[in-house]
C-alpha cells in the first residue's frame, strides 16, 4: 500500500499548469474560431464575425475548464489509473462539462443568432467537442508516458536522424534496494519505489530535467548543454532531490519503516541522440558520456559519498551557492582505460 501523500504545489508545478492552460485556452481558442468561422458561413455573411466570436467563446470556456481540473483537482486520481482508464474517464467526465459550456455559451449569444439557429448545431457540435476531448485525452496519456519536451521531440522529428550533440547526464541509484525489498516484501517495495519517484519529481520539475530512463531503482536524468549558469542545474536538481526525500521522511517511516537514500554521479560531454525503434519508438543517447556517468556513479557508491561529478562537468559549470568540491584525484573507472579526476560535491559547512 503506498504512504499518504499531500498535494504538491510546487512553484514549478504551478508555472507548468499555467503555462499548460495557457496553451490549451490559444489552442481551444483557434479551434473554436475556425468551428465557428464554418457555421457563421453556412449560416450567411452577417453571421460570420459572431459566428467566429462565439467558436472562440466556447473554445476557450471548454479547454481553461478542463485544464483547470486537470491541474488542480484531478491531478492525483490519473495516478491511480491506467493509461486507457484515464482516458475514458477524462472523456466520460469532460462531456458533460463541455455540454454545460455549450448551452450557456448558447444562450448568452442568443440575441445575435437565434435559438432557431442553434439547435441545429448542438447535436453536431458536441459531437466534434467529444472527440476533441478524446484526442485531448489521448495527449495526456501520452504526455504522462514520455514526458512533454520528449513528446515534442518525437512530434518535431527532431531526432528522427541521429546527430551529435553536448549533454549531461545524471545517474541516481537508490541505497540498498535489495536489502528494502527483502525486509518489506516485494510488493510494498514497489510502493515504496513509486513514491520515491513521485516525490523526485517536483525538483526535477523545477530544474528542467527529463527522465531518460528508469531502470529498476535507478533513475537517469539528462538536461541539454548551454551555459554555465544553468549546466548548474544539475548540481543544484541533486541537493533538491535530497531535500524532497527529507522533508518526505516521516511519511516513509511511518508507512515503511526507513526512509530512501540514494547516491548520484554526473558527466557530461557529446553522445549521438536518435530515434530507434519501429513498433515503439524511443529517443537514444549512444556514447561513453552515458556509461561514465553510470562509473561515477558507481563510485559514488563505493565511496559512501552523495554526489561524485566527473571534471569534465565541474570546468562547465556554475556551482549553485553553496555547494563546494572536494577533489578525489585521478580514478581508474570500472571499463574505462586510463584514470579520470572525480570530485565530491557537498554543502558547504556552516561556518
Amino acid at each position: 500500500m503506498s504512504s499518504p501523500r499531500t498535494p504538491a504545489h510546487s512553484a514549478a508545478r504551478v508555472r507548468a499548469g499555467v503555462q499548460l492552460i495557457g496553451w490549451l485556452a490559444v489552442g481551444g481558442m483557434l479551434v473554436g474560431a475556425c468551428i465557428g468561422l464554418a457555421r457563421g458561413a453556412s449560416l450567411g455573411p452577417e453571421y460570420l464575425v459572431v459566428g467566429v466570436l462565439k467558436g472562440s467563446v466556447l473554445g476557450v470556456t471548454i479547454a481553461v475548464s478542463a485544464g483547470g481540473l486537470e491541474q488542480i483537482v484531478l491531478r492525483r486520481l490519473w495516478r491511480r489509473l491506467s493509461v486507457g482508464r484515464a482516458v475514458l474517464v477524462r472523456a466520460a467526465l469532460y462531456s458533460p462539462l463541455a455540454t454545460g459550456v455549450y448551452l450557456a455559451v448558447s444562450a448568452a449569444f442568443n440575441p445575435w443568432i437565434s435559438w432557431s439557429l442553434q439547435r441545429p448545431m448542438i447535436l453536431p457540435t458536441l459531437g466534434i467537442t467529444f472527440m476533441g476531448l478524446l484526442a485531448g485525452s489521448c495527449v495526456f496519456a501520452l504526455v504522462r508516458l514520455f514526458g512533454p519536451r520528449v513528446l515534442g521531440n518525437l512530434f518535431s522529428g527532431r531526432y528522427h536522424r541521429p546527430f551529435e550533440e553536448e549533454r549531461i547526464f545524471l545517474f541516481l541509484d537508490l541505497v540498498g534496494s535489495t536489502t528494502i525489498a527483502e525486509h518489506i516484501g516485494h510488493l510494498r517495495y514497489h510502493a515504496f519505489l513509486r513514491d520515491f519517484i513521485e516525490d523526485l519529481e517536483d525538483p526535477l520539475l523545477e530544474y528542467e530535467g527529463d527522465v531518460y530512463q528508469y531502470i529498476g531503482d535507478e533513475v537517469v536524468v539528462t538536461w541539454p548543454f548551454a551555459d554555465a549558469r544553468s549546466n548548474g542545474r544539475c548540481v543544484a536538481c541533486h541537493f533538491a532531490l535530497i531535500d524532497a526525500i527529507e522533508r518526505g521522511r516521516s511519511r516513509y517511516e511511518q508507512a515503511y519503516g526507513l526512509a530512501p537514500s540514494f547516491r548520484t554521479g554526473i558527466h557530461a560531454g557529446r553522445v549521438v541522440a536518435g530515434e530507434i525503434g519501429d513498433r515503439r519508438k524511443q529517443i537514444v543517447f549512444v556514447g561513453d558520456v552515458v556509461n561514465t556517468a553510470s562509473r561515477a556513479q558507481a563510485e559514488a557508491k563505493a565511496r559512501n559519498m552523495g554526489l561524485v561529478v566527473t571534471a569534465a562537468l565541474l570546468t562547465r559549470i556554475e556551482l549553485p551557492p553553496g555547494i563546494e568540491v572536494r577533489p578525489l584525484g585521478p580514478v581508474r573507472l570500472k571499463g574505462k582505460d586510463g584514470a579520470m579526476e572525480l570530485f565530491e560535491v557537498v554543502r558547504a559547512a556552516a561556518r
